[in-house]
């Protein structure tokens, strides 16, 4: 389930960012599917990578919920 909504946010994310950059024209699917290629990859890896460390930071100023 949290991989589908990962791919289905990025590929939203990428396709409100190039119908604002480029208009809303016959060519949009087409733009946005090669952004969605390019996007995907990159936003994987931050996740990855980089997800472990920021929620160590969030840690520290998010104070755990109470049980």
């Amino acid at each position: 389930m949290a991989n589908r909504l990962f791919r289905h946010s990025v590929g939203l994310v990428a396709l409100i960012v190039t119908a604002i950059n480029t208009g809303i024209d016959p060519g949009l699917v087409p733009r946005w599917l090669g952004a969605w290629a390019l996007a995907f990859p990159i936003a994987w890896f931050a996740a990855v990578f980089w997800g472990p460390f920021a929620r160590r930071i969030a840690r520290v100023f998010v104070p755990p919920p109470e049980e």
